[in-house]
């Protein structure tokens, strides 16, 4: 069985038990224009328009309903060439392509309501974990997109999924429990895309997606949070398919393969705020991830553990800075390449003519490679529904590195924002 004819069913049960009348419908919607020129390749990247809109409606009930939409033009068709198949997303969570340079997708839509003191929500959404930006430890039970890397805010790359969420107080904690039976993982662009994560695959091999994807290999995880004593605690626990595949060439089938491995993550977090600093961590144990062996082929089972430490300062007026520590380990000695890995991140970010004018900088340090990724993002208000907005993504690093590999794709950027 898939997700959603049993998701579905579910949430259309509950909206058939509501009142007919809703109280109240709301509608909002966002229109960006942008483009990229990627200045190393002398290329346009993208010129693209996204309207996304939102309908909310709430019934007499007390119960919501929520429906996010999705509507991307883009003139180039740099980013996701032509028509894909789309083999890393389950079949009720694939984008709609009428053709090359338009596609359409039904973001979320979820119903929630209180029943008694549990808060449910089921339907296409996004479950958000842990305390770390960007660098993601807990924050794995939603998969990304990779269609732009990881340059837009992480809201846009990450790819809700059709699932059931239940959260309730237990004495001075709150529990959340959530299933998941969508099968979607990391949707990482193929061979040709501007961002491809995915080698050349040799002659006239074919790519072959090996994934969970059925009810018996749903995901499903606890979490349990607290505020004491100034902390921000949290306990995490998830069984899940790890989004990342291993990715392996066979010759005898004139394939590449990319598949999935099972796997419990462990963790928690803490945070808390000591003056015009807030300390953030989180720690996460993966009971299992699959590597392959450059030299022999051989694939190595290991778990894996990951962690990262933040620091946030604003004690300047106007000024917001941010500093993270980012580590993986392998606890294998049969892993290839190193057994650990690092990576560490800084953001200044300042506001200025009366919180009209946002100008922010971030850099990404990869320890290993030696390689990084800066952006620079300017937004200016000039009117309350009308924002302005300029930018660069600029890689530094070989071409081997996680961010060197993209030295060619740097780009500068600009566009325009309207709310209404």
């Amino acid at each position: 069985m898939k997700a959603l004819p049993v998701i579905g069913w579910l949430l259309a049960w509950c909206l058939l038990s509501m009142p007919a009348q809703a109280q109240e419908v709301q509608h909002s919607s966002i229109l960006e224009i942008g483009a990229a020129y990627a200045h190393e390749a002398g290329s346009w990247q993208k010129q693209d328009i996204t309207w996304r809109p939102e309908w909310l409606v709430r019934f007499h009930s007390g119960a919501r309903l929520m429906l996010r939409g999705q509507a991307r033009l883009d003139v180039q068709d740099e980013l996701s060439p032509g028509q894909p198949r789309q083999p890393f997303r389950a079949r009720y969570t694939r984008k709609r392509l009428p053709n090359d340079h338009l596609e359409l997708e039904l973001r979320e839509f979820y119903l929630n309501h209180y029943l008694a003191d549990a808060f449910v929500s089921l339907g296409k959404q996004q479950v958000v974990w842990g305390q770390a930006d960007g660098l993601r430890v807990l924050d794995v039970v939603n998969p990304l997109s990779y269609r732009e890397f990881i340059l837009p805010d992480i809201e846009h790359h990450r790819i809700p999924l059709w699932s059931a969420l239940v959260e309730f107080p237990v004495h001075e904690w709150t529990a959340q429990m959530v299933w998941i039976p969508d099968a979607t993982v990391t949707e990482s662009t193929l061979s040709g895309a501007a961002y491809s994560l995915f080698p050349d695959p040799p002659g006239d091999s074919r790519l072959m997606v090996d994934r969970p994807d059925s009810l018996t290999t749903s995901d499903f995880g606890a979490r349990f949070s607290t505020f004491e004593r100034g902390w921000d605690l949290s306990l995490n626990y998830l069984y899940h398919t790890i989004d990342d595949p291993l990715i392996r060439f066979d010759p005898s089938e004139q394939r590449v393969l990319a598949d999935y491995n099972r796997s419990h993550l462990l963790g928690g977090s803490a945070s808390k705020p000591f003056g015009n600093v807030t300390l953030r961590s989180e720690v996460g144990l993966e009971s299992e991830k699959r590597f392959l062996t450059p030299d022999t082929g051989a694939i190595v089972d290991t778990a894996v553990g990951s962690y990262v430490i933040g620091l946030d300062f604003s004690g300047w007026r106007d000024w917001f800075i941010s500093a993270q520590f980012f580590q993986t380990y392998r606890f294998s000695n049969d892993t290839p390449d190193r057994s650990s890995q690092e990576q560490a991140t800084l953001l200044v970010r300042r506001n200025a003519l009366n919180d009209a004018l946002t100008m922010e900088a971030l850099c990404l340090y990869d320890l290993n490679n030696r390689d990084s990724l800066i952006q620079l993002h300017a937004e200016y208000a000039v009117a309350t529904r009308v924002v302005l907005n300029a930018g660069a993504d600029l890689f530094f690093g070989e071409s081997t590195g996680t961010f060197g590999q993209f030295h060619d794709e740097s780009r500068l950027e600009a566009g325009l924002t309207l709310s209404f």
